[in-house]
């Protein structure tokens, strides 16, 4: 039974957790908002914390410590050179864990994990471009659908009335002569059938009505 064991193993061997924390709070310091579960972002919490802490005052023991726990030089001088003095007036609290559901393949608990105090102007300088790149392709977008559509009416409406024309000029002529062939062979084929009905009505009438017991 593990009663009293307040520490979280995450089914890991102590080399590859610390490892797994180092590369989380290397990704936390760059970016400063990690998507991880819950439980891992609140090991990550007590394992960053205390280096933030440290990061406040500028000492080359200080830097020392905090290399030889993340194992990453580029983190370590943004924590001293950014984060620290950020945080330089607040105690404690550097990190905030805001829920996110459940994750579709384990219904793990899902979170992110972002400082209390992030840079807002980098966020905003990449908001406003954005909003600039999207307002200025859509710009462009609709001058290139008005050119095209205008392109396009100029240049159907002469094919149009050309093609009526030319309808109407093959049409004429092919109607007429169908007319014509349809009447020419259609006259010829009624009166043969009109006289074949007639003929057996007249040789019935002419036969008597003794022939039939003629020997």
């Amino acid at each position: 039974m593990r009663h009293r064991k307040l520490s979280r193993r995450f089914s890991r061997t102590s080399s590859h957790r610390m490892a797994m924390m180092r590369n989380l709070a290397a990704s936390l310091i760059e970016h400063e908002v990690v998507k991880t579960t819950v439980e891992k972002g609140k090991e990550l919490r007590r394992f960053i914390e205390p280096l933030i802490t440290r990061a406040k005052e500028d000492t080359l023991h200080n830097r020392r410590q905090v290399i030889s726990e993340l194992h990453s030089k580029s983190a370590a001088s943004k924590l001293f050179s950014d984060l620290g003095p950020r945080f330089s007036e607040t105690k404690g609290g550097y990190l905030r864990v805001i829920k996110a559901g459940f994750r579709e393949g384990d219904k793990a608990d899902i979170c992110f994990i972002e400082l209390t105090i992030r840079d807002e102007s980098e966020s905003l300088d990449q908001v406003t471009e954005s909003e600039n790149i999207t307002k200025e392709e859509s710009n462009v977008l609709e001058d290139a659908l008005v050119e095209t559509a205008v392109e396009e009416t100029k240049e159907d409406k002469p094919k149009k009335a050309a093609a009526k024309k030319t309808e109407t000029k093959e049409d004429k002529p092919k109607k007429a002569a169908a007319k014509k062939t349809e009447t020419k062979e259609d006259k010829p084929k009624k009166a043969a059938a009109n006289k074949a009905k007639t003929k057996p009505k007249k040789e019935e009438e002419k036969k008597s009505w003794w022939s039939r017991f003629k020997i």
